[in-house]
């Protein structure tokens, strides 16, 4: 679980920031009071006095809305290539006459439509036509959905993302399109590698709906399926000695207090010290004074990742010497 910003999110704060240097009017929200502001300088929230979010974070939302001679576009960040998500589709498998056949979730099917079409007819390696039929053939059979939830084991979480792990197949463009193609415009692609020396910039997703001047994101993806651990350790109310969820800052609804978390007050977990492998996951100190392990919080995924962009852009929001920065206009 990741613990505040990660370096996605404070890169995707960077390009807000350069957007707002530009005087170019972004969006600008306070999710904990519903306010939001279009201005091209930092606005504050009128209930809190805080300084209003430039990004969306983590989420089905776009990360940044910009305005472009009076209409507003979206715009999706990326901090390098090798972005751990660049769209997801959670699946759940359903026993039927003897095998195990999966659908993808509501809501996938609600927002992400025109994706799902284009994995229907995606013909794999193994001669199955459409990514359903894929995984039925697979005849995998999952611990998760098969056995209560509370009865869950690390070693079956564990085996359960062996055996639905598959990197094998490489899909178009076109998927990443789709994925976006209700929700942005626009991408900026950070830089990619250890020197940082590979510069990719600003594109179009579907079609340079700003009249930008853009040029079409184009880039072959791998398609991997994954079972993702959301959680693994919920904090302990200390006054009712309930479990409650985890987060940024844990609350225990039932005592509307905050659950204290420092790394000061953390320790080990037993489960994990025992089972895990890695070092750091053996060792990792958990930041609340009493938490429960539980191996039940994961889901099945689909997921589109590591593109191999096939042209840099002669924009870029970063102004890179050899690259413009968009002609965005407020």
């Amino acid at each position: 679980m990741v613990q505040g910003p990660n370096k996605g999110h404070r890169y995707e704060d960077g390009i807000a920031q350069k957007l707002l240097e530009r005087k170019i009017v972004v969006k600008q929200i306070c999710p904990n009071h519903k306010y939001e502001k279009f201005s091209s300088v930092q606005e504050k929230c009128s209930s809190c006095n805080v300084d209003l979010q430039l990004t969306a974070g983590s989420g089905n939302q776009e990360d940044v809305i910009f305005r472009h001679e009076g209409k507003d576009f979206s715009l999706e960040i990326k901090n390098n290539p090798s972005d751990p998500d660049w769209g997801q589709c959670k699946l759940t498998p359903t026993p039927k006459n003897g095998k195990w056949v999966w659908d993808y979730s509501d809501k996938a099917k609600k927002t992400k439509s025109k994706l799902l079409e284009y994995y229907n007819q995606y013909e794999f390696n193994d001669g199955s036509k459409g990514l359903l039929e894929y995984l039925k053939n697979k005849n995998i059979i999952p611990n998760k959905h098969r056995i209560p939830n509370k009865e869950l084991t690390f070693v079956m979480r564990k085996e359960d993302q062996k055996n639905f792990e598959d990197t094998k197949h490489k899909i178009s463009t076109l998927s990443f399109a789709k994925f976006h193609e209700k929700k942005s415009d626009y991408v900026q692609v950070g830089r990619k590698g250890k020197t940082l020396n590979q510069k990719y910039g600003f594109y179009h997703i579907n079609n340079d709906s700003a009249n930008l001047g853009t040029e079409q994101f184009d880039a072959e993806f791998t398609l991997r399926f994954r079972a993702k651990t959301i959680n693994t350790h919920f904090p302990i109310c200390p006054k009712c000695s309930k479990e409650c969820a985890p987060g940024t800052k844990p609350k225990c609804n039932s005592c509307k207090i905050e659950i204290p978390k420092d790394y000061s007050i953390g320790h080990k977990c037993p489960t994990c010290f025992k089972y895990e492998k890695k070092e750091k996951d053996k060792n990792e100190i958990i930041p609340y004074k009493k938490f429960n392990h539980r191996d039940d919080d994961y889901d099945f995924f689909v997921i589109i990742l590591k593109p191999k962009i096939k042209k840099k852009s002669k924009f870029n929001i970063e102004k890179e010497e050899d690259q413009e920065f968009p002609p965005i206009h407020s």
